[in-house]
């Protein structure tokens, strides 16, 4: 009995230093998902190196790596510069710094994806080891419906598991590169002296996603263009601090929805596994039950 305990043990703990380790393969197959991979920030990181007056300069396309919503704010940036000549680089240099950011705190969250699928891995793995002593060392016989039952209720929580998670990064950051890429427009359009009606028309900050912890930002900007609008001048360091404040909002964000995961992950090992692994406990009692 000692033999295939041991093994069991070393079969599991093998399976689940393997999915540490590796990037979940589904990873791989979601052009959405591989937007969001560590290794895709690291790459628009060193893209963004040539972003610098002697490369634009010089008339060489860039061609940047598409990840999360950063690549949209360069490419809105440089639509600015090549217009009317834009001092876009405090801007590029803002960015870079908190692409650093992000892919650190994507890393952790990638980090922590791939524990929850080994920890996942593990109990489905404790299932069909407490089937397999019952069935050969006990010698009694869990209906194999009911073992199907287990596994597939922990399969469906899985997929609901990354599903969810999807979901809430989506909804987590999405308005916050409405905002971001906005106030980045803001203070290039009058920087290049742009007429204040034409900045609010492009920007139209009344269509900005609804975000309780984003709003005030929406009412800076609403603020700054009506400064300009009845003074005709503004203070240049507004536009600034609104900048510095859109990122400190995603800090935030990125520590808000990092702990919304841990709670989903704790949730869904309760719900799928943990009761999975208890269905199969009460139909070892019940087989036992029968047999006598």
């Amino acid at each position: 009995m000692l033999i295939p305990f041991i093994i069991s043990s070393v079969l599991i703990a093998l399976l689940a230093k393997y999915f540490l380790d590796q990037q979940p393969s589904f990873a791989l197959q979601s052009p959405f998902l591989d937007r969001t991979r560590p290794e895709m920030g690291q790459k628009l990181y060193q893209d963004l190196l040539r972003v610098n007056r002697f490369c634009l300069a010089s008339g060489k396309n860039l061609e940047l790596t598409r990840y999360k919503f950063f690549t949209e704010m360069i490419d809105e940036l440089l639509i600015s510069y090549r217009a009317c000549g834009a001092n876009i680089f405090s801007h590029v240099m803002e960015i870079r710094k908190n692409l650093l950011l992000d892919v650190k705190a994507e890393k952790k969250l990638a980090s922590m994806a791939r524990s929850g699928c080994a920890e996942m891995l593990i109990i489905a793995g404790m299932c069909l080891c407490f089937v397999g002593f019952a069935r050969l060392v006990a010698q009694i016989n869990i209906p194999l419906m009911d073992v199907a039952l287990a596994l597939g209720w922990q399969g469906i929580g899985a997929i609901v598991f990354f599903g969810l998670q999807q979901h809430l990064r989506q909804k987590v950051f999405s308005p916050f590169y409405d905002y971001a890429s906005r106030a980045n427009l803001l203070d290039i359009f009058i920087k290049t002296s742009r007429p204040v009606n034409i900045i609010a028309q492009r920007l139209s900050l009344e269509t900005l996603a609804q975000d309780a912890s984003l709003s005030h930002l929406g009412e800076r900007m609403t603020l700054i263009l009506a400064q300009i609008k009845e003074n005709g001048i503004y203070d240049q360091e507004q536009t600034k601090e609104l900048s510095q404040e859109c990122w400190f909002c995603y800090e935030q964000k990125l520590s808000d929805f990092t702990a919304k995961i841990k709670k989903l992950k704790l949730a869904i090992i309760s719900l799928f596994f943990l009761t999975a692994y208890l269905y199969l406990f009460y139909a070892l009692i019940s087989s036992a039950g029968a047999g006598h």
